[in-house]
């Protein structure tokens, strides 16, 4: 029997880490590493969930509780296994509000609570390491931890963790604070070797991400310095209320109205499931959540539950898998915190007041997204660093090419009868003429595709549903290289 993992009490976070488990048992085992679950399903019960499929290519994460193959799920969110019952039990969503205060004292309400939720993960802990990087998310982060250093609260050692390529403003600024606070800094670099190695470590967590979602997630789990490890992965969506950039109000809903943009998928596939994955996305609005909201406030909840659960939290758990993982900004507490805030409060002035109450005058080292210090926009620039800290769009196309074309099992992936077998083709064979270093919409597709092809062949996956060809499909594969190429010559102007 494979026990829930005993260190996860964060079942009330929305951030916790989300074990899978066969559906099939009447007592369900859990764990966070799929290969232990999958091991336990006969071959012939490994029956692919197309569904996934669809979600992944379209969003680049599942959305609910699936996973690829149809006996296993995710734990779901805001929820906690029942023994007794042998059924799941929800904690309520935090409700949202739109109250105006005044952001200092917003800012010195939040650090308070972001202690004590730091000193909770914490516990018995003597070595506590750390996620960081030259952003702000972590940095706050950093600053909690060791003014519980200071006030004695915590009495342990602190291990900062931090990876990218050299030369990098996340390199360079996350070793001025591990300096500055003089605790032991461990450095993992990115490069072609440690992508490929997440192709096969990505198998791990069912092969629900692309690989460089993993980064050098594997070097901090192997690393023995630590008794667990904190992250502040969630702090740009709760505390400053953006996703990848795009503030809350603006960002689109889950599912998007072409859920297959490329015509990479049989087209009547996608029409056949469409409609299951709006409702999927959208659940919890009828059949979890006790408040009222509005449209933004849903969408929020939804992005919690699917993006940051199933993108971030997921590829998090090749650390969660070795040791006790856990992100700050998730408690109760502090979402219901944030959430009751005016969204004109959850913005760069929340954190440009937050800041300077955190010790060691890091807030005036500068902020590795533009290389000034953080809330001024019209400083000069502070240093010639790089911004990105990796190369990852060039190191799948060029140093990672001829594996790529090894795992990539075009002809696998035809006789499932799901893909578009000429807008496939067409894709892999435009996609290495890409120049940017940064990663685009067509590396992530043939990153996940590889993947995928070492998944299926890896766990025998089954797939008994097959798709013929229609017009559109057709049509699709027609109008697919010159919108690829018009794509690629606009990023590579853009990025180059």
């Amino acid at each position: 029997m494979i026990n829930w993992p005993e260190w996860i009490n964060t079942q009330s976070h929305i951030g916790s880490q989300y074990p899978y488990y066969s559906v099939d048992e009447l007592q369900p085992s859990f764990s966070l590493n799929f290969e232990e679950i999958i091991k336990r399903i006969p071959k012939q019960e490994r029956e692919l969930d197309i569904q996934a499929v669809i979600e992944i290519l379209m969003r680049s994460y599942i959305i609910g509780d699936k996973t690829l193959i149809k006996s296993v799920n995710r734990a779901p969110w805001l929820a906690e296994y029942d023994d007794k019952s042998n059924a799941w039990s929800y904690f309520e969503i935090p409700p949202h509000g739109n109250k105006l205060v005044d952001p200092k004292e917003a800012a010195i309400t939040l650090k308070d609570l972001l202690y004590e939720e730091v000193l909770t993960f914490i516990g018995s802990a003597r070595r506590v390491g750390i996620l960081l990087s030259g952003g702000m998310d972590s940095r706050i982060l950093a600053g909690i931890l060791r003014e519980t250093q200071f006030k004695k609260d915590f009495n342990g050692d602190v291990i900062v963790y931090n990876w990218g390529v050299p030369g990098s403003r996340d390199v360079w600024y996350s070793k001025r604070i591990a300096d500055a606070y003089h605790w032991e800094y461990k450095y993992f670099p990115l490069n072609p070797d440690t992508l490929r190695e997440n192709f096969f470590l990505v198998q791990k967590i069912g092969a629900e991400t692309i690989p460089h979602n993993l980064h050098a997630m594997n070097a901090v789990a192997q690393d023995t310095g630590s008794d667990i490890v904190l992250a502040g992965s969630y702090g740009d969506t709760l505390g400053r209320a953006e996703y990848n950039g795009t503030p809350l109000k603006k960002v689109p809903p889950i599912v998007f109205s072409n859920a297959n943009k490329l015509g990479l998928l049989k087209e009547e596939l996608v029409k056949d499931y469409y409609d299951k994955i709006q409702k999927d996305s959208m659940k919890y609005r009828y059949s979890i959540d006790k408040h009222i909201r509005k449209e933004y406030q849903y969408r929020e909840t939804e992005y919690q539950r699917h993006h940051s659960r199933r993108y971030l939290t997921t590829a998090m758990s090749i650390i969660a898998m070795e040791k006790p993982l856990f992100q700050l900004f998730t408690s109760q507490k502090v979402v219901s915190y944030l959430w009751r805030l005016d969204l004109s409060i959850r913005t760069d002035v929340l954190y440009e007041n937050l800041l300077p109450l955190l010790p060691g005058d890091i807030s005036q080292i500068p902020w590795a997204r533009t290389g000034k210090i953080f809330g001024n926009n019209e400083a000069v620039r502070l240093d010639n660093g790089k911004s990105a800290s990796h190369q990852y769009g060039s190191w799948l196309r060029n140093d990672l090419w001829g594996f790529i074309d090894e795992e990539l099992d075009l002809e696998l992936l035809n006789k499932m009868g799901i893909f578009n077998e000429k807008a496939l083709e067409k894709i892999y064979k435009l996609w290495p003429k890409s120049t940017s270093e940064s990663v685009n919409k067509l590396d992530n597709i043939i990153s996940w595709l590889t993947v995928f092809s070492m998944f299926v062949k890896k766990y025998n996956i089954r797939n008994e549903i097959l798709y013929e060809d229609n017009i559109k499909d057709k049509m699709n594969s027609l109008i697919l290289s010159p919108k690829i190429q018009g794509y690629q010559l606009l990023r590579n102007k853009l990025r180059n």
